[in-house]
């Protein structure tokens, strides 16, 4: 009796340590480093972008600071290491608003580009103009889909 007790007992485990695991897919933390970023660019609409060689990455650069009477300098990137990531979240008619990256996830399958996408709360103070907020960084080159995952959250002020 005693040894079919702990037969069940050792498949109960068995079982419960297998629905919990996430299949043997290893998570890994992949760095990044801003390059540019703020409120203001001339992109107006909501969308990502993955800039895989430099002329993709001079035209969105061209785009993104088209409204400027002065191009700022544009960080060099090496393509044969480097991807560039951007997210824009689009025109917004107040300040208070930011989208910036939190992690990137290499996965088996994939690579997953977390954003933080913040919105003012009600008691927020805010500038009274259309802003246009974006962050641009650089990742390491891995050969994944590279897919973008937000994630958002409201900032009350007191």
């Amino acid at each position: 009796m005693a040894s079919k007790f702990c037969y069940i007992l050792i498949l109960f485990f068995a079982f419960a340590e297998l629905s919990c695991s996430n299949q043997g897919e290893e998570e890994v933390i992949v760095p990044f480093e801003v390059i540019h970023g703020g409120s203001y660019c001339a992109i107006g609409e909501k969308k990502q972008v993955i800039c895989k060689n430099n002329d993709d990455y001079q035209k969105l650069m061209n785009e993104v600071y088209k409204d400027l009477d002065q191009m700022p300098i544009i960080p060099e990137v090496d393509f044969s290491k480097n991807y560039v990531v951007a997210v824009f979240m689009g025109a917004k008619n107040t300040g208070g608003y930011a989208i910036n990256f939190d992690k990137v996830i290499r996965r088996t399958a994939d690579l997953t580009v977390s954003v933080f996408e913040t919105s003012p709360g009600a008691k927020c103070i805010v500038t009274q103009a259309v802003t246009h907020p974006y962050e641009i960084a650089k990742i390491p080159k891995i050969d994944k889909n590279i897919k973008f995952k937000t994630k958002l959250r409201t900032n009350e002020c007191e």
